[in-house]
């Protein structure tokens, strides 16, 4: 087997290049757990110190402070983020953390909401307050002062990846951005997905060439149907939350049925030989290490993947009555960080968790219900 070439010694590197199409929801899970595996052939400083702020600022300190206990990270353990961005807006409307622990083979997706409220203020924007627009305010950024699309797009992964990590306590040891546009060639090129269709949905918006008409029930669905099905937003009693329930369910359909019709070396020469299926992507990763850690995906056992959205829920404002934003509850994420996300032995603390308050609003008194409930115990 050949194995990976690139150490990781430097941090993320961020490169566009032609393959590692793999986003299409489920199916991206692939690549990347097999480059998180690959990963371990890099060893982890077993006394690596995150730079988590530990006063109200955001400090780039490698010291969490002298009553702190270190944080030292555990063997084999690797995390990745993974963001599906619209052609249309650049707003990145799919959003996954994804761990691998290769100690006790076990797999953890932690989906972050399109609308989870994020405070302007601190992400030093002046629109943005959703956390799908993380990534676009800091792509226009960089196209506004004239660097290049392609340029950009990595610059402004590399600041999206920095704002999760400081106020999450996340180390991301890899990222992928895909464009949604490729999903439906990726889904056709293995067989299409049986999938239970929750209800009939039908949506058509010609200014983005989107036409939606999916009948409910158990069905088999080609790529188009696919890129469908995830894309609908109407229709679901419990708004995004009860989405992204159909898409953790779609997500693990998509898995374990690709592992299951395919075998690895089929796969491997699939992206050999037909190259016709990537478009170009942003990824911190190079094409010739994930065909090495494609090799290594298939030890994932299709039951050992949970999936699930981080705590919070879409919080209704008491002067406006209006449902905006899906808002983080510090202690329930914080308890998803420690159990799906958290590379190192010991817990993440609460004082050490989103210091310079991302993901809640004090400032702004409008918003003041927001702050309520990310501080409440739910």
């Amino acid at each position: 087997m050949n194995q990976p070439q690139k150490q990781k010694t430097q941090g993320r590197e961020y490169r566009n290049r032609e393959g590692l199409l793999w986003f299409g929801i489920g199916f991206a899970l692939i690549v990347i757990v097999g480059a998180i595996v690959g990963l371990l052939l890099h060893t982890p400083n077993v006394d690596e110190i995150p730079n988590f702020p530990t006063d109200g600022g955001t400090t780039e300190s490698e010291d969490v402070g002298a009553s702190a206990e270190p944080y030292t990270r555990k063997e084999g353990y690797y995390t990745f983020l993974v963001a599906g961005v619209d052609d249309v807006s650049m707003s990145t409307d799919v959003m996954m953390l994804i761990s691998l622990d290769t100690v006790n083979n076990k797999l953890n997706v932690v989906q972050l909401p399109r609308d989870t409220f994020v405070n302007s203020a601190v992400g030093g924007f002046t629109t943005v307050h959703r956390v799908n627009a993380v990534f676009t305010g800091e792509y226009n950024r960089r196209v506004n002062k004239g660097t290049s699309a392609k340029t950009a797009e990595g610059q402004a992964m590399e600041a999206l990846c920095d704002h999760l990590e400081r106020t999450l306590c996340l180390t991301i040891d890899e990222y992928l951005l895909v464009k949604t546009s490729s999903f439906c060639a990726i889904v056709d090129a293995v067989g299409g997905i049986d999938f239970e269709v929750p209800f009939d949905m039908f949506y058509e918006d010609p200014e983005q060439d989107l036409y939606i008409d999916l009948k409910a029930g158990y069905q088999h669905l080609d790529g188009k149907q696919c890129e469908q099905l995830i894309r609908y937003r109407d229709g679901y009693s419990r708004g995004d939350i009860e989405r992204m329930e159909m898409r953790a369910a779609f997500m693990s359909a998509l898995f374990s049925q690709v592992k299951d019709r395919i075998g690895v070396e089929t796969l491997v020469e699939l992206l050999k030989q037909d190259r016709t299926l990537f478009t170009k992507t942003c990824t911190s990763m190079s094409f010739n290490d994930a065909i090495s850690y494609i090799r290594m995906v298939y030890k994932v056992k299709n039951g050992d993947m949970d999936v699930r959205t981080i705590s919070g829920a879409v919080v209704q404002s008491p002067d406006s009555g209006l449902w905006l934003y899906f808002c983080l509850n510090k202690k329930g994420a914080l308890a998803d960080i420690n159990e799906c996300l958290n590379v190192y032995t010991t817990d993440i603390r609460p004082e050490h968790f989103d210091v310079p308050g991302f993901f809640t609003d004090t400032a702004n008194a409008y918003n003041a219900y927001i702050h309520e409930y990310y501080s409440s115990d739910m």
